[in-house]
């Protein structure tokens, strides 16, 4: 939660290299927001999909960074927003929409050859905010778009865009890391380091954390509860307490999910894509969200049990990793046919089906 940066990027900085990090970064290359001087050119719109809470101004500027700087003095200038070849395209001061005239202007920028890099680049942090008559303007330039000039959009739901905007442009998905910050202030309110790290990582917002801390709980009789309501649920229970706001059943609920459907659950499958279909298209996009963390967590146990085998590991950690990498891109498939509009029935079903078959 809070931390919005990706997991290749964290493994750029980990030396110890430990084998967790490889399969980081074998997961999350498709959602990398970096790209080679060969490839950033032929990618005319990329949407980052960001968690809430993110700091879309520093984000987008990092991203933007990775187009079009060439040296550490023109990352600093495109991070402080003074690169001339960035383009801020966001609502004037005063007002909460982005307008046509907004983008007209940017369509005459990109006429003009860049001025330092070698294309430009037009970074929207809130993406969302472009009025309908501003968002079908842009999507006629990205039918035919400019020569030298990328688009970033950055959103929180990629529902908020025209789905002709979102079908044309690169989908890359922002993964949350535990905020340090957040761990920190839990502690300080009582709670163990192992404790404090489970709750920062399986909060969504900060108001999610600031319960927790306003009001500390017993977290052993917490998660036995929890997961006690999640053993005895329905498969529609199931899956509305794994998109409710009760962080805690909802982590449960979800690892119980899992847990059934790659035992071979075939009953669950169907009766739970039902259910996800029934619960509309935010309540599925938090569901991917909840099985690509649960599911990569699962995944890095089971390479560090492979590599050094301990009877303590969780549950998940006995099957082997390869069934999790393929888990992941699986739901990762799954994310992206949601960003299409495929009917919601149609994504659940072929995944839930898919794990229970272990495809």
């Amino acid at each position: 939660m809070g931390g919005a940066i990706t997991h290749e990027i964290v493994c750029s900085h980990n030396e110890s290299l430990h084998p967790f990090w490889v399969y980081d970064t074998l997961l999350f290359t498709m959602q990398s927001s970096t790209m080679t001087d060969n490839n950033a050119l032929s990618v005319a719109s990329s949407l980052v999909v960001v968690p809430h809470g993110t700091n879309r101004v520093a984000e987008g500027r990092r991203r933007a960074a990775l187009l079009l700087a060439r040296s550490p003095q023109e990352t600093d200038l495109v991070l402080r927003g003074a690169h001339p070849d960035l383009i801020d395209l966001s609502a004037p001061e005063g007002k909460e929409r982005i307008g046509i005239a907004q983008v007209r202007e940017v369509i005459h920028q990109a006429q003009f050859a860049p001025t330092q890099a070698v294309q430009k680049v037009c970074l929207l942090p809130r993406a969302e905010q472009l009025t309908m008559e501003a968002a079908n303007a842009l999507l006629k330039v990205l039918e035919e778009p400019p020569r030298g000039l990328v688009f970033l959009f950055l959103v929180e739901n990629p529902g908020d865009l025209l789905s002709t905007i979102v079908s044309r442009s690169q989908v890359v998905r922002v993964v949350p890391t535990i905020d340090s910050d957040s761990v920190s202030r839990l502690i300080s309110t009582g709670y163990e380091e192992a404790e404090a790290s489970y709750l920062a990582e399986i909060v969504e917002s900060e108001a999610e954390l600031e319960r927790f801390i306003a009001h500390p709980i017993d977290l052993p009789a917490a998660r036995k509860e929890a997961a006690q309501a999640a053993t005895e649920a329905t498969a529609p229970e199931l899956i509305s307490l794994g998109v409710g706001d009760a962080p805690i059943v909802r982590r449960a609920a979800v690892t119980r999910l899992l847990l059934r459907l790659t035992e071979g659950d075939r009953e669950l499958a169907v009766t739970g894509s039902v259910a996800v279909a029934r619960a509309g298209r935010g309540a599925a996009a938090r569901l991917l969200g909840q099985l690509l963390a649960i599911s990569f967590l699962a995944l890095r146990e089971a390479v560090e049990q492979e590599a050094t085998p301990h009877p303590d590991r969780l549950r998940m950690a006995s099957i082997d990793s390869t069934v999790w990498g393929a888990t992941c891109k699986r739901i990762q498939r799954a994310q992206r046919a949601l960003d299409r509009y495929t009917p919601l029935d149609g994504i659940f079903l072929s995944l839930f089906l898919s794990v229970v078959r272990g495809e």
